[in-house]
């Protein structure tokens, strides 16, 4: 995944939750100021990072009932994990 692609994945994440930079930063504990070089490409994205704000968009999506909270790509593959978990 091209440095590109992965500030458009966590932007995506962020904008789907409804999360501000400031609060997106707070879940992955983090300062604003290094969350904002990640999004505006300053900084390399560590993959922990994106993995880790994924799992956190699927966390908020199941607690509040809302599968628009995670980004189209993911919500493919939950849909594709929970026909697994039903065979």
């Amino acid at each position: 995944m091209s440095d590109q692609d992965k500030m458009q994945e966590l932007i995506a994440i962020r904008t789907a939750l409804g999360f501000t930079q400031s609060r997106m930063a707070h879940e992955i504990d983090m300062n604003l100021r290094d969350y904002q070089a990640f999004e505006w490409g300053e900084t390399e994205i560590p993959d922990i990072y994106l993995r880790a704000l994924e799992r956190i968009a699927m966390l908020h999506a199941v607690r509040h009932r809302n599968p628009m909270m995670v980004p189209p790509a993911m919500r493919a593959e939950a849909l594709q994990f929970a026909r697994l978990v039903e065979m």
